[in-house]
């Protein structure tokens, strides 16, 4: 089976980061609470132009992404994957450079160091090939990476790319996240995941 797998909040999570960041940065005071959208809404009521929003999220994709980890169960389904044979595959839609980033950080160069250090590519760590990690500018440019590896299933935490008009019928289309909605089949977990697609296999 060729496994899919979207990158940034369906493979890392930055809620806490997102937060922590925001902090240091004095975006947001000590007290503040809450997730990556609470910390956009916090952010976005402050600035409605977007500008403080936009210049975290280059600061978290890149100079800080080492205040985000795995999420939880990533390691056990990737393992169940490579005792399976399945080739997996992670497709992102991420641009290389960030908006109001005076660094002028590539993301794409930051997302593979934090992914080296979190041995994706260690044969004794998740054992992710590195030549089947795409990083793709433009969303329709993602689904027609999707559509190119004949993923027989992709995951992402997005609903506006498992329902893009151009991904390929033949694939089973699997939604990350807790948020409720009734399109896509949706799981809240990474062991969720793996039951899913692998139980009884």
């Amino acid at each position: 089976m060729r496994v899919g797998i979207d990158l940034d909040n369906t493979l890392i999570s930055y809620d806490q980061a997102f937060q922590r960041v925001a902090k240091e940065e004095g975006l947001l005071p000590s007290s503040f609470e809450g997730n990556k959208a609470a910390v956009k809404r916090a952010l976005l009521a402050e600035r409605p132009d977007g500008f403080l929003w936009e210049s975290l999220q280059g600061l978290v994709y890149g100079r800080r992404i080492d205040a985000a980890i795995l999420f939880d169960g990533v390691a056990r389904f990737l393992e169940a994957c490579r005792a399976r044979a399945d080739v997996v595959a992670i497709v992102s839609h991420k641009t290389e450079l960030a908006h109001h980033d005076p660094h002028m950080t590539d993301l794409r160069v930051a997302a593979l160091r934090w992914m080296e250090s979190n041995r994706f590519f260690d044969t004794a760590g998740l054992g992710i090939g590195r030549d089947n990690v795409y990083f793709e500018g433009t969303r329709d440019e993602k689904v027609r990476r999707i559509r190119a590896l004949e993923c027989d299933v992709f995951v992402d935490d997005l609903a506006e790319v498992l329902g893009h008009a151009e991904m390929p019928a033949t694939c089973r289309k699997i939604l990350f996240g807790s948020e409720p909605q009734s399109e896509f089949e949706q799981y809240a977990s990474w062991d969720e995941v793996r039951d899913a697609l692998f139980r009884g296999n």
